[in-house]
């Protein structure tokens, strides 16, 4: 080895060369240890949170912890207390806790729908203390799917099983009700029967009765619609005529009105002329009556003057 190095000159401090490139290689693999450690907090100082939990079931060693979306720590340890319940260790970067109040709540949810487990701390009440290394908080768990088929089973046996029990009761209200529904069934079917005859009955008695009384009318309005025609037709000139007449009678009544006019000045001379004729009159009866045959024949009549109106 010595002779074939003296001779090569690239051979020469060859081991000296790989001890270095492995030496830096491993510094290089150390360093990036160190920088993904550093970005993944695993040299940040931790404070330890803990919660109870009634299972342990989704709840795993590493699960991510989150705040805000972020992840701050992740689940440490997972152990069954005397009183058969969980006890959870949570490693939270020390950090963080500031923004953790001491009514915050931790929840069991899914990432996405059907993702993976992860825990998430709530904001908590602004006015409230901030977490302090060893302290404990609630613990609930999200309503995923898992959760939501426990919560609908638990919801819907409870009913399923009253129905059952109700479909298999022989003396509850359904068998009962389902009866009285047999029996209204056959009373409205017997109901409707006696229904349509009836309704027949009056069909019938509608077509013997209502059907000449309803040609009756028809012939009534047909006649009233002549009358009506006619009195359309004769109508103007009996208005014609009755106006010509009440004319006649109001040029008569202004004729009569003129003569009144007229002869009024000349009524005391005609009055007093028939009493002077009733005058004689009376003394010609008066001496009749001394004669035969009057004397026995009637008894003498009483004669009076006959009373005129006068204008004077």
């Amino acid at each position: 080895m010595t002779l074939l190095a003296d001779k090569d000159e690239r051979f020469k401090n060859l081991f000296g060369k790989a001890a270095l490139f492995i030496l830096l290689a491993v510094l290089g693999l150390a360093a990036m240890m160190l920088w993904m450690g550093i970005q993944k907090g695993a040299f940040s100082a931790k404070s330890s949170i803990f919660f109870i939990a009634d299972s342990g079931q989704s709840l795993s060693e590493g699960m991510p912890v989150k705040y805000s979306g972020f992840k701050i720590g992740k689940l440490h340890t997972l152990t069954l207390n005397e009183q058969g319940r969980v006890q959870v260790e949570l490693l939270i970067e020390t950090k963080y806790l500031k923004l953790i109040r001491q009514d915050s709540v931790i929840n069991l949810m899914k990432e996405g729908l059907i993702g993976d487990g992860m825990l998430e701390f709530s904001r908590g009440t602004e006015d409230k203390p901030a977490l302090i290394d060893h302290s404990v908080v609630s613990f609930e768990r999200s309503n995923g799917l898992e959760q939501a088929a426990v919560d609908v089973k638990n919801r819907v046996m409870p009913i399923l099983d009253d129905v059952h029990q109700i479909l298999h009761d022989l003396q509850g209200d359904l068998r009962q009700t389902l009866k009285n529904l047999r029996e209204l069934s056959s009373t409205l079917n017997t109901t409707s029967s006696s229904a349509e005859q009836v309704l027949n009955n009056v069909d019938a008695n509608l077509n013997n009765e209502v059907g000449p009384l309803l040609r009756s009318l028809r012939q009534s309005a047909s006649n009233a619609e002549t009358i009506s025609t006619k009195i359309n037709h004769d109508l103007p000139s009996l208005l014609k005529k009755a106006d010509d007449s009440l004319e006649n009678f109001r040029q008569t009544s202004q004729l009569l009105k003129d003569a009144l006019q007229t002869s009024a000045p000349q009524l005391p001379e005609i009055i007093g002329e028939a009493r002077e004729v009733a005058g004689d009159t009376r003394e010609m009866l008066d001496s009749m009556s001394k004669h035969w045959p009057f004397n026995n024949a009637a008894p003498v009549t009483e004669t009076q003057l006959i009373n005129m109106d006068s204008h004077d």
